[in-house]
């Protein structure tokens, strides 16, 4: 299959399958997602797909938008950002300067070493719920705005959170025994 082939596949069907997407989830950007990993998709089939046949072509687009967005819709399909370790030792920091002691000081910077090696841990174990509670107390999103991105409730946000901290203390603990 020729770039320039694909190019016009990509302008004639990508409306429908940034609509089918949008049907599906309700929001533009997935959509977009949708649209996006459609035409991956198809891109990497290439020869295997007839693209002489409209109809076949047409068919197939829509299949494929339709179950992407589906999968899109699961959490597990999901692909979450996440906050860098550089973002939880900035605000560390902003904890070491208030304190004024030496002592302090160093508490706060071995701290903030341990506290990036939970996080990762973290991260690595339970993503979801780490991109929840970064969400909710690092960048002080409203809790309904986080429920509505992940598709749960707010209680459900607010519950994750505290269970978020609670392991978070019994990590903290764990290692600086």
């Amino acid at each position: 299959m020729e770039n320039i082939d694909f190019v016009s596949i990509y302008r004639k069907y990508r409306s429908r399958a940034f609509n089918i997407g949008k049907f599906i989830l309700g929001d533009e950007d997935e959509a977009e997602d949708v649209c996006q990993d459609v035409f991956e998709t198809l891109f990497h089939m290439g020869r295997s797909v007839d693209f002489s046949d409209e109809k076949k072509l047409e068919n197939l687009i829509v299949r494929i938008s339709y179950h992407k967005a589906s999968d899109h819709r699961k959490k597990a399909f999901r692909k979450y950002e996440y906050a860098n370790s550089d973002a939880i030792l900035e605000m560390t920091d902003m904890r070491v300067r208030k304190g004024n002691r030496v002592d302090e000081i160093v508490l706060n910077l071995e701290a903030a070493g341990y506290l990036q090696s939970i996080f990762e841990k973290l991260r690595e174990k339970n993503r979801t719920n780490y991109e929840i509670y970064v969400s909710v107390t690092l960048y002080d999103i409203p809790t309904r705005l986080v429920a509505r991105h992940y598709h749960i409730t707010e209680n459900n946000v607010n519950n994750r959170v505290m269970r978020t901290r609670r392991w978070l203390a019994r990590e903290y603990k764990k290692i600086t025994r």
